[in-house]
């Protein structure tokens, strides 16, 4: 059944991103271009007496480019998202800009139409019942119907795993998002795709970065000013030009942030030799210009930090201590966070992975970003149903090929694995017992003749003696069992879900000890592949002891009366109880038989026989190799049996994962 394609809105403070995506599998989002050569557009409208307003960034250049004259029939409104629920005039703006921004897509020949839509609208989970009651307003008043709103977070948690940077399961673990935009700064904390506890602040945004810059602008060129203000153009230079200086910058420090950056504002005035550690500063001891207190006294927004007097503002520390405050109020452990999301503009600055680093303990390697952060929540709202659809159908091809993959993929890996392994095992062990210890007694006893009890003891003997060496062969071997078995079986596997789509987890392969004092204790029981280290550091242990207690065992004589070499002696003694048979009677041949000292002439009977022939040694060593090797790869089967159910538990929570993220 076919799926209405979908428009996805990310409406946000400083700029706002539409996107596009079929309803139906494969998901394939497209973000709007607003014939300004990039995706998105600025959160702004310029209404014009007389005419049609303007949005987007078109709005901020005629604002800026316009003359003194011009300027006295404009109002230019911005950053009006997080006042709409208490600010009449924002909740008017916002209509006003959404109503634009469809009649310049009309104009632009741009197919955004809702009426043939699904239209999916994003809000900060934190958002009260209020904000979300003005925003359907003002977007249902502004022709987009009735919009279904999800939250960001779950915007940018789809994202990731339609990119696949992000497997299912990983995604249903411990999850925060930091949506940090031009406005305000949201925080949730998912777990199997449900938010469950959110914060953050509605003030807290790249806005307040916008006003540093322009106050540092101000202190380099302290009569920019009152030039500014007889041209009207104070607001513009704020929000426009002295955003793109702030965003330029935080972009050089996040290469390096020993560098120098001398910033040209305006094309006339310049902040000469920018430094991090300026910036820090500044950051530290924030206070709001008179003019951003102005523009929020417009919009009814003077609120909270912002009303009253103003004291200074270490915004750096804000960040930390609502992250800090959050994680208090939502009794948030950390040790539950496996995994953070940054989404927004102004995650892009170095200091937020610091702090996020430092106050959760968590690997960089965990924190992930998108290229394009600010874009990343819209494109995972409008993937959503053909994504949801797309994971369904895949869960169903998974489910079907997991046999066959284990038997056809996974099983012809492991038993050329033991195959090798135990040839190889089997090689050194006949050579260095069977020829260097076993065969000499053999030859000599072929030579010299001697009771067969005295043999069967040397043969004991030499086995025994042989049991260092073969622990230490089996040491020497036991890595080659499960050396690098982790990391194929996961590219093996990875492939695999590769070719449907999928991500499959990667959690600490290469750096899986296989020390037998480990076993029981190898990591986080939730990681995927733990099962899989534990059993290659059990099958270390078991084949040593398997093949000890097969030469050596059962009193000395395991293999060695029981096995080839007993095939030897037998026929041997049969000979010998034949021989004595004629001269004393079966049952005194069968008394006397090993502990009678064969003579020289009765050996030159058994040597003529065959009995003790070169062929008949070689028959035995070759019996022995088959036995030993046939040991190691049963020990090894047993153990890779567990493996494979281990591997195909593992593909069946990922897929079980998908069905969990099909139903967000």
């Amino acid at each position: 059944m076919a799926t209405k394609n979908v428009l996805a809105i990310d409406f946000g403070t400083a700029n706002s991103y539409y996107c596009k995506c079929p309803g139906n599998p494969p998901p394939r989002p497209s973000g709007v271009d607003f014939r300004t050569g990039t995706v998105g557009l600025a959160t702004a409208i310029l209404y014009r007496q007389g005419e049609a307003s303007l949005v987007g960034h078109v709005a901020i250049e005629e604002y800026g480019n316009a003359s003194q004259q011009e300027r006295r029939q404009y109002t230019l409104r911005m950053h009006f998202k997080p006042d709409i629920a208490a600010s009449a005039e924002a909740k008017r703006n916002t209509h006003d800009f959404l109503t634009a921004v469809l009649e310049e897509a009309k104009s632009l020949k741009l197919d955004i139409d809702p009426a043939r839509r699904q239209v999916i609208f994003g809000v900060p989970s934190e958002a009260g019942a209020d904000f979300r009651k003005a925003l359907s307003e003002a977007a249902k008043d502004a022709g987009y119907g009735k919009i279904r709103m999800v939250d960001e977070p779950k915007g940018a948690l789809l994202y990731h795993v339609f990119h696949e940077d992000l497997p299912a399961t990983d995604a249903l673990k411990g999850l925060l998002v930091v949506d940090f935009g031009g406005g305000t700064c949201d925080f949730a904390f998912m777990c199997r795709g449900s938010v469950r506890y959110s914060w953050g602040d509605m003030h807290l945004g790249g806005r307040l970065f916008d006003d540093l810059f322009f106050q540092w602008f101000l202190e380099a060129n302290p009569d920019a000013l009152d030039t500014l203000r007889g041209e009207g153009r104070e607001f513009y230079v704020l929000w426009k030009e002295c955003r793109d200086k702030k965003e330029s910058f935080s972009q050089s420090m996040s290469r390096d942030r020993t560098q120098k950056r001398t910033l040209t504002v305006d094309r006339r005035w310049k902040i000469a030799e920018a430094t991090w550690e300026d910036f820090v500063r500044r950051a530290g001891s924030y206070r709001p210009s008179p003019l951003l207190t102005q523009f929020l006294a417009s919009m009814g927004a003077l609120r909270g930090k912002f009303n009253g007097p103003n004291a200074n503002m270490d915004l750096l520390g804000w960040f930390r201590d609502c992250l800090r405050q959050g994680l208090r109020d939502g009794r948030i452990d950390k040790s539950d966070i496996r995994f953070v999301i940054l989404a927004g503009g102004s995650s892009q600055w170095p200091f937020v992975v610091d702090i996020v680093r430092e106050e959760l303990g968590i690997e960089e390697s965990r924190i992930m970003r998108s290229d394009e952060p600010y874009v990343a929540i819209a494109e995972g709202l409008a993937v959503l149903p053909a994504l949801q659809a797309k994971l369904g159908q895949t869960q169903e091809r998974l489910k079907a090929e997991l046999p066959t993959f284990c038997r056809e993929k996974l099983r012809p890996l492991l038993e050329k694995r033991s195959v090798t392994v135990a040839r190889g095992i089997a090689s050194q062990v006949v050579g260095e017992l069977f020829d260097e210890r076993i065969k000499p007694t053999l030859l000599k006893f072929r030579e010299e003749g001697g009771a067969i009890a005295s043999l069967k003891q040397q043969i004991i003997s030499a086995a025994k003696t042989f049991e260092p060496r073969l622990k230490a062969i089996l040491d020497e071997r036991k890595a080659v069992l499960t050396e690098g078995l982790p990391t194929q079986i996961r590219e093996l596997v990875s492939g695999w879900l590769k070719d449907h789509g999928i991500a499959f987890p990667e959690v600490r392969l290469a750096a899986v000890s296989l020390d037998t004092g480990q076993i029981g204790g190898m990591g986080d029981p939730v990681d995927v592949y733990d099962g899989i280290a534990s059993r290659l550091a059990a099958l270390a242990v078991t084949i040593p002891a398997a093949i000890a207690a097969m030469i050596c065992g059962g009193g000395g004589t395991a293999i060695i009366m029981s096995g080839p070499i007993g095939w030897l002696i037998g026929l041997i003694l049969t000979a010998v109880i034949g021989y004595l048979a004629i001269k004393h009677g079966l049952k005194a041949a069968r008394r006397m038989a090993e502990e009678w000292r064969i003579p020289t002439a009765v050996m030159w009977v058994l040597r003529k026989t065959g009995l003790l022939s070169d062929g008949r040694i070689s028959e035995t060593r070759e019996r022995l190799k088959n036995e030993v090797e046939a040991k190691v790869k049963a020990e090894a089967e047993k153990t890779y049996d567990a493996l494979e159910k281990e591997v195909a538990t593992a593909v069946q929570r990922e897929i079980d994962a998908l069905g969990e993220i099909n139903h967000l």
